[in-house]
């Protein structure tokens, strides 16, 4: 019978190798994200949540979560969380970034993101890290998730740009600062067509331009209909612009104030014209303005359909007529006004007036010449009180001589005041009911006379 070892020392080969592959996934911490590079979607201002979720084995313990904010290939940290503490945030996410559980038990790294802004937009990494219960490696573990903060752009508009020699017609739809940039369609006379070019331009705030380009041949003879459709994950429906292609028609002419019988248009008002036609016809009409089939008069200023009527005259009353017109046609349409007199601003109302201003300006005077009376009265006063106190300073400061002698062996000059015989001057006559006390500087100018 032939020897077995070889058979049995293979075998142990192979299961020591499996145990060697097998083992260390087993200790490693298990991070796992729903949806792998998942992308996750929210309209600005409300809350968001980034699901990062992981498993340790009975012999690891959760050592700390991590998220990170990967801006042109560099990490700004978002949240750092360890076990047992506070969770801190950085920067621009305080008081708005938080974990969904910090139980460790739950191995739940999910993270919230409250009143979510434009600048929150890119990519985030999430990481976990693991501590050996005995010995063993630490383990580390991370995801990326991409968060979309939604702008919703602005409703489609389009414009024309019309050739007259080739009868080339060229519609731009454009879907202003959205984020994403929107996805735009065409439409004609309801059927679809495709677009000749399509961009998505980038705004100095970071914002995308959705801009897409159609050009068509004009005929005359027929009228189109052009749709152009703006879908976007922060719509709640499609929105669309439309374009028609055709000649000008003037529905009305309006008059902005709206005169009525008991409001009618006043001198000075400022009136407004709007010439009225369908929305969205293609070639872009021009308008023309007449008043009373002639010039305007030159109070007037028109910018495209409106025309307005500044601080309005009573000549600048009649008929006011409108003229669309484009490569396909025109029409005209024509709006009647009347400037009333303004009955506040009559005779009466402007000798009021006068006679208020010639009151207003003698109160003024009045209070002026009474002012100046009261300062000349005023200085005066200061100056006889300045007079009598420099008197009555110059009887207090009398100043004393003084002789210098000097002590034997003292070696230095003493000032001593020689006595004198101290003459008392007589006294002023006490006041009475009869007599007011006399200052010092009157009672001197009493003694030399």
């Amino acid at each position: 019978m032939a020897p077995r070892f070889p058979s049995l020392f293979v075998s142990f080969l192979v299961l020591l190798g499996f145990l060697l592959i097998v083992t260390p996934s087993a200790v490693r911490a298990q991070l796992t994200i729903s949806g792998d590079g998942a992308v996750v979607q929210e309209s600005i201002g409300r809350s968001v949540t980034l699901t990062c979720t992981y498993s340790l084995t009975n012999t690891y313990t959760l050592r700390e979560i991590r998220w990170f904010s990967l801006v042109d290939g560099d990490r700004e940290s978002v949240l750092v969380y360890y076990p047992g503490q506070s969770v801190y945030t950085y920067g621009l996410y305080r008081n708005r970034a938080s974990l969904v559980n910090t139980d460790a038990a739950a191995q739940v790294a999910s993270l919230r993101l409250s009143n979510l802004q434009f600048s929150d937009n890119g990519t985030y990494e999430c990481g976990v890290g693991a501590t050996p219960s005995g010995s063993g490696a630490h383990q580390e573990a991370s995801a990326e998730i991409e968060l979309v903060a939604l702008v919703a752009p602005n409703d489609p508009v389009i414009g024309d740009d019309y050739d007259s020699a080739t009868r080339n017609l060229t519609l731009t739809c454009t879907a202003y600062t959205g984020n994403p940039a929107a996805y735009l369609t065409w439409n004609r006379d309801g059927s679809p067509i495709s677009a000749d070019r399509a961009d998505n331009i980038t705004s100095w705030r970071g914002y995308l331009d959705a801009q897409s380009t159609i050009s068509v041949t004009a005929s005359h003879g027929r009228s189109s209909t052009f749709d152009c459709v703006a879908q976007h994950p922060a719509f709640t429906s499609a929105r669309r612009a439309s374009a028609t292609l055709g000649s000008p028609s003037v529905s009305y002419v309006s008059i902005s104030p709206n005169p009525t019988p008991e409001d009618p248009l006043l001198e000075l008002d400022d009136v407004i014209l709007t010439c009225m036609t369908q929305e969205g016809i293609v070639p872009q009409p021009t308008y023309e303005w007449r008043h009373d089939g002639g010039s305007l008069p030159t109070s007037t200023q028109a910018y495209r359909n409106e025309l307005k009527i500044f601080s309005a005259q009573v000549e600048d009353s009649g008929v006011y007529t409108c003229t669309a017109s484009n490569s396909f046609g025109s029409d005209s349409g024509v709006a009647t006004i009347l400037i009333a007199e303004a009955t506040w601003l009559g005779p009466g109302v402007v000798a009021g007036a006068a006679v208020g201003c010639f009151i207003g300006g003698l109160v003024v005077g009045g209070a002026a010449v009474f002012l100046l009376l009261r300062f000349r009265t005023a200085r005066n006063d200061g100056g006889q009180r300045e007079v009598s106190n420099n008197a009555n300073r110059q009887h207090e400061n009398v100043v004393r001589p003084r002789v210098a002698s000097q002590r034997p062996g003292s070696g230095s000059d003493e000032y001593e005041v020689p006595m004198e015989t101290v003459h008392t001057p007589p006294q002023p006559p006490q006041a009475t009911g009869d007599y007011q006390e006399l200052t010092p500087a009157i009672y001197q100018s009493l003694q030399k006379h």
